[in-house]
């Protein structure tokens, strides 16, 4: 069966079967979780939870129906959110979160060639405004056959505990000091009127997601439907409809394209081998105009030349064996030649942090440049060996790991590790950027000298102070507090704070 034949299509909302009860409650339930321990707090191990709720549903309905790849793909979504644990840096944990999300939707939605992959990643997007009505209508139907009678006994129930966790609730939190932190922050917490907003909508978005999570577990579909839908399916993406280029337009146009990059690699390699002379002899070069003349626009090339390499691989024509290898061989060429001047922009960005440092924006171009080097690699595999199926779930995983990994290197203690050391090298510092910096730069920053220290711990001090309720527990302002408590008091003497700046910081 062709790609064209297994695009995925609408499901016909009658084919679809509506949630069972348990379903709709564990929905539910995970609204409440999270509209409990999500707003007014710190964002830590409660958005793991929560995941971790999410999950435990999924696995719950896909259970003995979930491909291998679903399985490997839930897994890297809940790993992601889970940095939330680890890791302080919001920038950083909006990236998890939000790769995070389409990967998972991805696993439940399934999807294997490019467009599905695309489709599956939103699809979650198409199911949120049936979930309501989804989610209701079992809890209806309940309702409407127990009636009243089942309203009484479920009153009373709750009546009854209520007035038990009271009580010893109340007995446990007066024997144990530790139990009584824990009833404070989870059985009795502070609800603050300001927060109600918030947690409704915190709450309804964390239930419909659920849903929309679960709704594409085979026993929710009918028989004939796809699991990944979207509003008009791969037709509206315009699949299937361009004629194939001709022999002769292709090798042409991927020609001209090797020479033009070849062309321009070999001017690079006197900036790969000459470096900082070549930025010196350059009249009227700086370094930050030399970064900025060429960098971003190599990035975005190299981006572009992926969409190159798979309308070539789509649309380009082999009638003989002989047009098999000359694709290959030119589509060969300028992954390599890529690669060339992938590594051209990190260089051109190494000179450039030279001189004015490390900031979150360079560190997270740097590891864009490697992610961009490992899928020009996996084209060239699959270009010698002949097979592409494979690439669109490679493409997932490795992304997911490769955001993981830039997670677990912790970018913000990275970055003012750097900066420190170029200040003991050069004397020459950023304070007013380091100082906004998330409280996983605290250790790193601890090894500056007086007054600087205090200068650059002065911010994270004061949002320190307060400690992060049981739910909140993050790693990196576990380890920050830590380091500020074995630290002497902060130096009084502001206006040793003024040291050489950069006006260069992006």
């Amino acid at each position: 069966m062709t790609a064209e034949q297994k695009a995925p299509t609408p499901p016909d909302k009658k084919q679809r079967r509506a949630a069972d009860l348990p379903v709709a409650l564990f929905a539910i339930a995970i609204g409440i979780c999270a509209a409990t321990l999500l707003p007014g707090h710190s964002i830590g191990l409660n958005l793991a939870l929560v995941a971790l709720a999410i999950a435990a549903l999924a696995w719950r309905s896909f259970k003995g129906q979930a491909s291998v790849h679903a399985v490997v793909f839930g897994a890297l979504a809940l790993s992601l959110t889970a940095m939330s644990v680890l890791v302080a840096a919001g920038w950083v944990l909006a990236l998890d979160v939000l790769v995070g999300v389409g990967i998972g939707s991805l696993a439940a939605a399934g999807g294997a060639t490019w467009v599905e992959v695309v489709l599956g990643s939103t699809a979650f997007v198409w199911r949120l405004p049936a979930m309501p009505r989804w989610l209701a209508r079992p809890i209806a139907a309940r309702l409407g056959t127990a009636g009243a009678r089942s309203a009484a006994p479920l009153a009373r129930g709750l009546m009854i505990g209520g007035l038990l966790l009271i009580v010893f609730g109340t007995l446990f939190a007066t024997a144990d000091r530790a139990f009584a932190q824990l009833a404070g922050d989870l059985l009795v917490p502070d609800w603050d009127v300001s927060l109600v907003p918030l947690r409704l909508i915190v709450g309804g978005a964390a239930t419909l997601f659920a849903g929309a999570i679960v709704s594409f577990a085979p026993r929710a579909l009918g028989p004939q439907v796809s699991r990944v839908s979207a509003p008009g399916g791969r037709a509206a993406l315009g699949g299937g409809s361009l004629r194939r280029l001709g022999r002769v337009e292709w090798m042409v146009a991927l020609g001209l394209l090797d020479l033009l990059f070849a062309a321009f690699v070999m001017v690079q390699v006197t900036v790969l081998f000459g470096g900082r002379s070549h930025v010196l002899q350059t009249a009227g070069l700086t370094y930050a105009e030399y970064a900025r003349s060429g960098f971003f626009q190599l990035l975005v090339a190299a981006g572009l030349t992926l969409l190159v390499l798979a309308g070539a691989i789509r649309w380009a024509r082999r009638e003989t064996a002989a047009d098999t290898v000359a694709l290959q061989v030119l589509c060969g060429i300028l992954c390599a030649l890529t690669l060339v001047i992938l590594v051209s922009a990190l260089r051109r960005l190494s000179l450039y942090e030279d001189v004015y440092g490390f900031t979150r924006l360079r560190l997270s171009v740097h590891a864009t440049i490697l992610w961009l080097e490992g899928i020009f690699g996996f084209v060239l595999v699959g270009g010698a060996i002949k097979k592409f199926g494979w690439l669109p779930r490679t493409f997932v995983a490795y992304t997911a790991v490769a955001l993981l990994a830039f997670t677990l290197i912790n970018p913000d203690r990275v970055i003012a590790a750097r900066n420190v050391e170029r200040y003991e090298a050069t004397g020459r510092i950023d304070m007013s950027y380091l100082a906004g910096l998330s409280a996983d730069a605290v250790p790193a920053l601890a090894e500056l000298p007086e007054p600087l220290r205090s200068c650059a711990l002065a911010d994270l001090r004061q949002e320190l102070a307060r400690p992060d309720s049981i739910v909140a527990f993050n790693r990196g302002r576990t380890v920050a507090r830590e380091t500020l408590a074995r630290l002497p008091a902060p130096s009084p003497d502001g206006a040793s704070c003024v040291v050489p700046q950069f006006e260069e910081r992006y």
